[in-house]
């Protein structure tokens, strides 16, 4: 339980006003964000309802235990941009920022190894990833220019796959074979960039829709964590109420709830709040799952059309512990060139460790994997033990002619999409949908008398930053501007 935040089982709560003029649902970044704004803008007639016992949400940050007071991120993990990033302000002013891990043996090299163990060639990553470039630049000009796509319901991956071929049909076979497993690799970490299962979901008519904001890329050695921490420091303690699970949110009922406040928000622990305007914060994956029985009345059918039409991918990480260093000497990541040629073919069992790109070292002992999609939900099926062989071993191949292995000591992995709050990582766009669909998310509900009484906001209602942290933070002061006009600040 963090100290300073109540826990929602106290005697006394049962006695504190629950009719308020906002009660936000869900503690993330966004939550917190919108909150800090209305308390320095004087309304602190606020309570924050968070179902878990931390807030935070998706940014989660915790202690290595081979190296206590070194944090590693279970979610939200970087930087992106510097300018016009909110969140590099405030790590800026607090003096949070380091653009690479510490590490005595650290350096900025990258190893790109095949399964055999040998490495690939400088030159032809070199030109992939030149070609590559090209092609995700010819995707985003789709969106940019509002040019036609090729064929209708195009998809992100078929169409560079398409341009690939042709870029390589001149090349011998085998250069040709690892070219594409050079591509497949590149695929992979746009997956988990996109949090998507394959680029063949994602929708080419929208990528260009998502905006990169230009400068180095961040992580915080104090943890991310802390970014929330700062925010939240100017929002009243006891406006904060964790292990509150709402089960309804019941809107439009003017005479009928308390102080005719026309939202009334219902816990599983049998208390209510009343609110003139409720902030949802909730995440797209538990909205896919429990909408249809969250709100009473239920949403506008234009609404749930978009949030059923947006896509909550899977994304989640392997931290793996070992009793001494793993990569060379100034390597910080190890480069997964997989042989994916039958990939479909394989059994998930022996496949799921093939969607993990890259390894990276967060500290000389230990190495931090990415994976996405159906690979990712099947990893966590799998118990501690079966992750940490399956990864000790993929590893060990592709290092099997450069230095042995340690000791494993920990595994730890998140759990993005059986987190029953949660229910996947983050949103992107698929074949299918568009970002008028984000758009529609994020505009607010209103009730009978036309006054906005349902706000949303979260990573998946920014147009244009969907899928980060800082589209989740600048979420949470679109809506708290709004609900400050709402009152007349």
């Amino acid at each position: 339980m963090m100290a300073g935040l109540p826990n929602g089982n106290d005697s006394d709560h049962n006695n504190m006003n629950r009719s308020f003029k906002v009660v936000i649902i869900g503690a993330g970044i966004s939550a917190i964000a919108a909150a800090n704004m209305l308390c320095s803008e004087g309304v602190d007639d606020i309570v924050i309802l968070e179902a878990t016992d931390r807030i935070g949400g998706r940014i989660w940050s915790i202690d290595l235990e081979t190296d206590m007071g070194h944090k590693v991120e279970l979610g939200a993990n970087w930087i992106h941009g510097i300018e016009l990033n909110p969140i590099y302000k405030i790590a800026v002013s607090n003096n949070l920022l380091s653009n690479q891990y510490a590490g005595r043996h650290l350096g900025k090299k990258m190893m790109f190894m095949q399964e055999t163990g040998d490495p690939v060639n400088g030159r032809i990553v070199q030109d992939v990833d030149l070609v590559y470039g090209m092609l995700m630049s010819e995707c985003e000009d789709f969106y940019k220019q509002q040019i036609p796509t090729p064929y209708e319901d195009d998809s992100v991956g078929a169409y560079v796959e398409r341009e690939f071929e042709e870029r390589i049909r001149r090349y011998p076979a085998e250069e040709r074979r690892l070219r594409r497993a050079c591509l497949g690799h590149r695929f992979l970490g746009e997956c988990v960039i996109s949090g998507a299962n394959s680029l063949n979901d994602i929708a080419l008519s929208e990528v260009g829709s998502f905006e990169e904001l230009p400068g180095v890329h961040y992580v915080i050695p104090p943890g991310f964590e802390s970014v929330v921490h700062i925010l939240r420091q100017n929002i009243p303690a006891s406006c904060i109420r964790l292990n509150h699970i709402v089960n309804r949110i019941s809107w439009n009922k003017h005479g009928e709830s308390s102080q005719d406040r026309p939202v009334c928000i219902e816990c599983s622990n049998g208390q209510k709040f009343f609110a003139d305007i409720c902030l949802v914060t909730i995440s797209l994956g538990y909205l896919k799952q429990h909408g249809d029985r969250l709100f009473t009345p239920p949403l506008p059918s234009n609404k749930n059309e978009a949030i059923q039409h947006i896509a909550m991918g899977t994304v989640n990480k392997i931290i793996l512990e070992f009793d001494g260093q793993i990569l060379p000497d100034d390597v910080f990541r190890l480069e997964c060139v997989w042989n994916r040629e039958n990939i479909e073919n394989e059994d998930m069992a022996d496949k799921w460790v093939k969607k993990i790109g890259s390894f990276e070292a967060v500290a000389d002992n230990v190495l931090m994997g990415w994976l996405s999609g159906h690979e990712a939900e099947y990893m966590e099926t799998l118990t501690e033990e079966e992750v940490g062989a399956k990864c000790v071993a993929a590893i060990s191949g592709f290092l099997s002619k450069t230095r042995p292995i340690p000791n494993l000591k920990k595994v730890t992995r998140s759990f993005w999409r059986t987190n029953p709050y949660t229910l996947g990582a983050y949103c992107h766009i698929p074949v299918g949908a568009t970002v008028e669909d984000i758009h529609t998310m994020a505009e607010p509900v209103y009730d009978s008398t036309h006054k906005p009484v349902l706000l949303f906001a979260g990573e998946a209602t920014h147009p244009t930053f969907y899928s980060s942290a800082h589209g989740s933070m600048l979420s949470g002061q679109r809506e708290a501007r709004r609900i400050l006009d709402q009152l007349g600040h």
